[in-house]
């Protein structure tokens, strides 16, 4: 896997304030100068990363990031990750219409318009990177809403690849499999059965998730683009 060879290189981060986002963060700080937005502070910042507040549904979190970049005299970014998002599950016959609208429009919503704003940053031969699940690939009952709003930002992903191919932009997703953090603490008694599924069967950190972003980063990564790679230990092999 290549390594990045980035040097204080621009990174938009949504969501570094927990879980995946987090870890993410806490890595790309070295040899990057990182800007997370989500949609409030954390209560225990690193050092080295510029956190904003902002809501990706709406214009506050592109708002927050480009005021955040003009302070620094910054006019453009070499790469997006977003990796915001909320969880949504339960039977969906039953489900409330307003909880399942919420979930898409964190989800999928809220990943096109903050691309859509954002994106125009990226400079030519960039990177983005965007969050799915392996939830998509599965497709439990009960996470109907939650694996609509996944599977559309890998939809997204492909036509957007094609979009700015033509800039030697790529465009592509991770899609994690379960990893208990904050998001998903109510499937955490599902865990040992998941794990039964894995072909590496131990549970999943969210450091696992920032060697296989990270090499969607890298220099060796220009050539890949509209891809979706799971990292779930090989419970979903294809």
């Amino acid at each position: 896997m290549a390594e990045t060879q980035a040097t204080d290189r621009e990174l938009v981060l949504t969501g570094g304030s927990a879980g995946i986002g987090e870890a993410l963060a806490a890595d790309f700080r070295n040899g990057w100068t990182v800007t997370s937005v989500s949609r409030s502070l954390p209560k225990n910042p690193l050092d080295g990363v510029n956190y904003v507040a902002g809501d990706v549904s709406d214009e506050t979190a592109a708002n927050a990031v480009k005021e955040s970049l003009a302070s620094r005299s910054s006019e453009s970014i070499h790469s997006l990750v977003h990796c915001a998002g909320v969880a949504g599950f339960g039977p969906f016959m039953s489900m409330d219409k307003k909880d399942w609208e919420r979930t898409l429009l964190l989800n999928l919503h809220g990943t096109m318009n903050f691309v859509q704003d954002v994106a125009p940053l990226v400079q030519d031969g960039g990177r983005i990177v965007l969050f799915s699940s392996g939830t998509v690939f599965k497709a439990p009952a009960g996470a109907a809403a939650y694996a609509a709003s996944k599977a559309g930002i890998i939809g997204f992903s492909r036509s957007l690849a094609a979009e700015l191919g033509e800039r030697n932009i790529t465009v592509n997703v991770v899609a994690p499999g379960l990893v208990i953090t904050a998001l998903a603490t109510d499937l955490a008694a599902g865990e040992e059965k998941n794990i039964a599924t894995r072909a590496i069967k131990r549970p999943a950190v969210v450091e696992d998730f920032v060697g296989p972003t990270k090499f969607f980063l890298s220099e060796g990564a220009g050539f890949v683009t509209g891809q979706t790679l799971v990292v779930d230990g090989g419970s979903i092999r294809r």
